[in-house]
């Protein structure tokens, strides 16, 4: 027996009952799902250990901790790390950056398009927007000639109009 099943066969045989005894207190208490997901954690160990992916996945920690172990006091393995984190801090800052921009350029358009047509430019104080007339009917004014409306609910009207819905 290799020295690696050693130290595997015990530690299989462990977690695999612990899952069995969670998996039975959990269908105790009546969490039969929960029950059912601990009972594939302590057939998935053992399966594992069968297969032989647990050596591997052994082997694969010794080597990461073996690694940790001997960059710890390497000062260009510190440098390195700090590289790295500072890359993945500029990859999503540029990322945040991009989609504000992107956001930026799509509603400034937009917006600014459809307060254009609506108001006509920049209307004098109790005028109407342009293109729009009040409506008179023989010198009196209708309900349909309300007090110009600000800016914002322009552009909301226009937007609404622009996509059928009124």
């Amino acid at each position: 027996m290799p020295a690696v099943d050693v130290v595997l066969l015990p530690l299989c045989i462990g977690l695999s009952l612990l899952g069995v005894v969670v998996a039975v207190v959990l269908f105790l208490r009546g969490r039969r799902g929960r029950a059912l997901q601990g009972l594939a954690f302590a057939l998935a160990v053992t399966a594992l250990y069968l297969v032989g992916l647990l050596r591997l996945v052994w082997d694969a920690v010794v080597a990461v901790v073996r690694w940790a172990t001997g960059n710890v006091f390497d000062l260009t393995a510190w440098i390195g790390f700090g590289l790295l984190a500072l890359s993945v801090v500029l990859w999503f800052v540029g990322r945040t950056l991009g989609r504000r921009s992107r956001r930026a350029a799509k509603a400034a358009p937009a917006g600014s398009a459809a307060s254009k047509e609506v108001t006509g430019g920049k209307a004098a104080a109790g005028q109407p927007p342009a293109g729009r007339a009040p409506a008179t009917t023989g010198g009196r004014q209708t309900k349909a000639a309300a007090p110009a409306q600000d800016d914002d609910m322009a552009e909301i009207e226009a937007l609404l109009k622009s996509r059928g819905i009124q």
